[in-house]
């Protein structure tokens, strides 16, 4: 049990947790182009109480592209993290704990979501482009997360008592020491 939780890098799990959560936002706000006249020409509160099944429907459908979204993320997660030797339980413990924030209100989400919301002013929020812009710029900064060398090179690197540890010890190539 000790090696499982060896694997564990907590460096990794916030900085992709902030990439999944940049997913699940791009892609819900991209969700909203599905019936964009419906949701946004007439106001909200008319939608919601004239039409609540269309009105439920668009909310659930949007809720289920956030989902989508998380699979992605937890796609490229796992990828990345296959592909330079990270542990793949990092990548399920991320999706596992966004999965259960998102769609088990233990937190409410739409509060991150303002998080989001303060870049997005720039741009006229509630009009097509502004949904477009929003929803690829948010994509664009979650693949920068996951593909930035920077953060790449602050994930692997090893604490200091690692490196005073395995300091005087030599070790081949396939991490067995001498």
């Amino acid at each position: 049990m000790r090696s499982l939780f060896s694997n564990f890098n907590s460096r990794l799990l916030a900085i992709h947790f902030i990439a999944f959560w940049f997913f699940i936002y791009a892609f819900q706000t991209l969700g909203f182009l599905h019936d964009y006249k419906f949701l946004f020409m007439i106001q909200e509160r008319v939608n919601r109480l004239n039409f609540p099944d269309r009105f439920n429907a668009d909310m659930v459908f949007i809720q289920q592209v956030g989902n989508i979204g998380l699979l992605a993320a937890y796609i490229i997660s796992w990828t990345i993290s296959t592909n330079r030797n990270w542990h793949w339980i990092n990548s399920v413990v991320i999706f596992l704990l966004a999965f259960v924030i998102k769609n088990f209100v233990l937190v409410k989400w739409s509060s991150y979501n303002n998080v989001f919301m303060s870049p997005g002013g720039v741009f006229k929020v509630y009009s097509i482009w502004g949904h477009v812009a929003i929803g690829l710029i948010a994509i664009a900064v979650g693949l920068a997360i996951f593909f930035s060398k920077a953060l790449i090179r602050y994930i692997e690197k090893r604490s200091a008592t690692d490196k005073k540890s395995t300091g005087n010890k030599k070790v081949n190539v396939k991490g067995v020491k001498r």
